[in-house]
Parts: C-alpha cells; sequence; structure tokens
C-alpha cells in the first residue's frame, strides 16, 4: 500500500505540472481535494473491527471532457482492532480509481455522479499480516463554487468488497483548488455565468443577471414568445397575439354603421341609346365606392335611367344595361365585392328633369346608387 501511496504522490506532482502546461495551452483544469474521509472497513470476524473512524484522503482529477473526469483518491484511517493475538490500532490505507459525472451547474452548485474501484489495506503493528480488499464504491457528491478556482466538495458512497460480499458508508468532504485554465474542459463550465452548464446552454451569451430557464435563455413568464426583459405588457393571457414589445395590438375601431339609406345620382351623362361608360364617368363612380369603403357593412342597389325617348320595353333594357356596366366597374376597377351590390332598371319611369330638352333628357339619363346598412 505504501508503494501506491508513493505512486499518487508521483501522479499528484505529475498533474501540477501539466495543469501549469494547461493554464499557458488551454487544455483543461486539474483539480486537487484535500478532506477529511468516513471510513469503515469491511465486517470480518477474524478482525474485530466494528467501529467506523474518520481519517484524511486526497483526491485528484483528470479532465476527460467537459462533464467526466478521472479521479484518483488516496486515504487514511486509523483503526481499531480486537485480536486474539492482542488488541491495538492502526491504519486503514485505501487506493481508488473513480470516474466522476457532473450532471449541471445552477447557480454555483453542480451535482455528480461517481463510480469505482481500488485496493484498501489495514495494518496491524506486526499482529499479524495486514489485510487487503479489492472494494468497488459509487455515490453521489456534489462542488459548491467559492471562488473561481475554490470549491467545495463532498461525497457519499456504498463500498462493496466482493471477497467478504459487505457493503459499507464511505464520505469524504473536503476543498477543491482547480490548478489549470478555468476556461478548459474540465472546468465547470458557465461561460456566461447564468446558473447553467455550457454544454447545456442555448443561449451561451446571456448578459450578466438575466434570469434564464434550465436550457440557459432567458424566461418568458407567460409564454407569449418575448422574452422578460423585452415584454412591455407582461401577464398576456395564453393564446393572445402580441407585438414586438409583448403587447396585444390595439383592438381595430369598429367600422361607422351607416344611419339611414343615401340616394347619390351619379351624373354620367350616358350618350343617347349607350350604356357604355366614358373615363369622364369614373371620378363619379368613385365617389360612392369611396362611401360604400367608408361604411364597411353597407350595400347598395344602383339604379339605371333613361329618358322618355324610345319604347317603355326598350328604354327598361336600356336602363338595366347601364346600372349592371356601373356596377362592374365597381367590382372590377373599385374593389368593392361584389355580394354588396346589386342593380335594377327603372327606365323612364323617374325622370329628375323635363324631357322635353336636350339638356333635361341629359340629366335623366343616369344612374342613381340608394345606399343602406347591410344589417
Amino acid at each position: 500500500m505504501r508503494q501506491g501511496l508513493r505512486v499518487l504522490y508521483a501522479v499528484v506532482m505529475a498533474s501540477l505540472l501539466w495543469s501549469a502546461n494547461a493554464i499557458a495551452g488551454d487544455q483543461g483544469t486539474v483539480y486537487l481535494s484535500p478532506g477529511l474521509i468516513y471510513y469503515k472497513a469491511p465486517d470480518k470476524q477474524s478482525i474485530g473491527i466494528d467501529d467506523a473512524e474518520l481519517g484524511g484522503g486526497l483526491a485528484v482529477g483528470f479532465p476527460v471532457s467537459e462533464r467526466i473526469n478521472i479521479e484518483l483518491l488516496a486515504g487514511r484511517a486509523k483503526l481499531d482492532y480486537d485480536l486474539p493475538g492482542g488488541n491495538g490500532s492502526d491504519n486503514s490505507d485505501l487506493l481508488w480509481l473513480d470516474v466522476l459525472y457532473r450532471i449541471s451547474n445552477n447557480n454555483g452548485w453542480s451535482p455528480f455522479l461517481l463510480f469505482g474501484a481500488g485496493r484498501t489495506e489495514i495494518e496491524f503493528d506486526d499482529v499479524r499480516d495486514a489485510e487487503k480488499d479489492t472494494q468497488l464504491n459509487a455515490g453521489v457528491g456534489v462542488f459548491k463554487n467559492l471562488t473561481e478556482r475554490l470549491a467545495l466538495r463532498g461525497d457519499i458512497r456504498l463500498m462493496y468488497s466482493p471477497d467478504q460480499e459487505d457493503i459499507q458508508p464511505f464520505a469524504f468532504v473536503g476543498l477543491t483548488a482547480f490548478m489549470g485554465d478555468m476556461g478548459g474542459a474540465a472546468s465547470i463550465g458557465d461561460a456566461d455565468g447564468d446558473g447553467v452548464l455550457d454544454p447545456d446552454d442555448k443561449c451561451p451569451n446571456t448578459p450578466p443577471g438575466t434570469k434564464v430557464g434550465p436550457d440557459g435563455c432567458e424566461l418568458d413568464s407567460d409564454g407569449d414568445g418575448v422574452v422578460d426583459s423585452a415584454d412591455k405588457c407582461p401577464g398576456t393571457p395564453p393564446g393572445i397575439a402580441v407585438d414586438a414589445d409583448g403587447c396585444p395590438p390595439p383592438a381595430p375601431e369598429a367600422a361607422p354603421e351607416l344611419a339611414e339609406t343615401v340616394t347619390i345620382d351619379l351624373n354620367l351623362e350616358f350618350d343617347f341609346d349607350s350604356a357604355q361608360l366614358r373615363p369622364s364617368h369614373f371620378p363619379e363612380i368613385d365617389e360612392v365606392t369611396a362611401f360604400m369603403k367608408q361604411f364597411s357593412g353597407s350595400v347598395a342597389v344602383l339604379e339605371g335611367h333613361t329618358d322618355a325617348r324610345g319604347t317603355d320595353a326598350y328604354n327598361q333594357s336600356l336602363s338595366e344595361r347601364r346600372a349592371s356596366a356601373v356596377l362592374e366597374d365597381m367590382v372590377t376597377r373599385g374593389g368593392v365585392a361584389r355580394e354588396r351590390l346589386s342593380s335594377k332598371g327603372l327606365g323612364e319611369s323617374s325622370p329628375i328633369d323635363t324631357n322635353d330638352t336636350e339638356e333635361g333628357r341629359q340629366h335623366n339619363r343616369r344612374v342613381s346608387a340608394k345606399i343602406s346598412n347591410g344589417q
């Protein structure tokens, strides 16, 4: 066992040299953990050891990846024994090799799992030959960062001795000094200091002091897709669409309703015996279109008219074609929904001027729009 301790001493010295290179070469960091151990030897009737004892230990960790270290642990505890050849106390020395896996890092607390195997030797002050055991161990522990290079460390384990088929408790508590480059692979990596380990951090550059979730990204407490620091309307109910500030857009103003039916006479001045629209007609039609867009719930009946020349039947057909021409223009050029419009012809039945003069007959050749609330 003393040979094993000499080996551990050589390993520690080599790790110190390697960690000095790691500082310059960004290869990670070795750590040293001196501390106290709580050890109970395997129950053996031939040995007569009943009590667990405190002792000292030293763990040396070597980086493998961002989460995994290989760790050597050497320890010594003085145990009392009761043998037929004499009573006394002597040293129990252990040398274990373990794998340590860090689970996470939240607010400087970094829990880990570990397991491994090693040898334990109990001396008997020349009363009898030393007892040697191969032991397996597994347990859980935690680092608590104190500074960038110093942490508290503790773990509890169960030891199993295959030779004795016996399970016993073990505990280790101490300080941990990180020897190499803290930005390297084996450090308890949390580059932005948000409490989430770098491998788990989906937002690795979070500003200091920002509250983050388990993924390292800023919280969005009301779940509206806007992080808390940018959310000017926190507490938005679920399912509500929001803008870039996290606020629901203002409700659109209700369209004004038409209180009464409005009649607009369009001064279209159709040519005699014609239902063909002319470019000069478009401003008149656009006024009706704009009015209907202002009152989005309105509907219109377009009424076509003629002068008194011609037969009643012919004038009826001509008036219908004039009204239909205006309707189609309002749909195709003005963009009014077709279902909001209808047309009909009134022939020569509703003159607004005399049919005895050319000027009066021109006034009667017209289209009227009767606009009402569609509800």
